[in-house]
């Protein structure tokens, strides 16, 4: 981590809550679904708001990337499928499965507008599940 960032966290009084070992976790475990492609929406350290709705994200990125740049990141827990115009989208949800894998690695989270938000940092602790 560069300097300037260092400076920025010290500056908004932040807590660091993961690390590069429990994003590479984060992202093994979560990708292991074959069935479900995770969809995100991250708000990064100097970012005034987060990306607008969720995308999916190269979670190679995460593994071997700049993850220390993530102040928080809201997972998706439905899985849509487009059928076609006259039938409504499937949704299938993989609540269950994400609680499961952030639980198993200790990943701290909160559930916040029905998506999990994994915290790489905050300045006021949430409230964790």
């Amino acid at each position: 981590m560069n300097e300037e960032t260092l400076k920025f966290i010290e500056e908004r009084r932040l807590v660091s809550y993961m690390n590069k070992t429990k994003w590479r976790e984060l992202a093994n475990a979560i990708t292991s679904n074959s069935d479900f492609e995770p969809q995100v929406r991250l708000k990064y350290l100097r970012d005034l708001e987060a990306m607008p709705g969720f995308s999916l994200l190269d979670w190679e990125w995460v593994r071997y990337g700049q993850s220390n740049c993530i102040e928080w990141m809201d997972i998706d827990p439905f899985k849509r499928e487009r059928r076609g115009n006259l039938l409504s989208d499937r949704i299938t949800d993989f609540s269950g499965f994400i609680a499961t894998v952030l639980k198993n690695y200790n990943i701290p989270y909160s559930v916040e507008n029905g998506c999990y938000r994994v915290w790489g940092y905050a300045n006021q602790q949430p409230v964790f599940v």
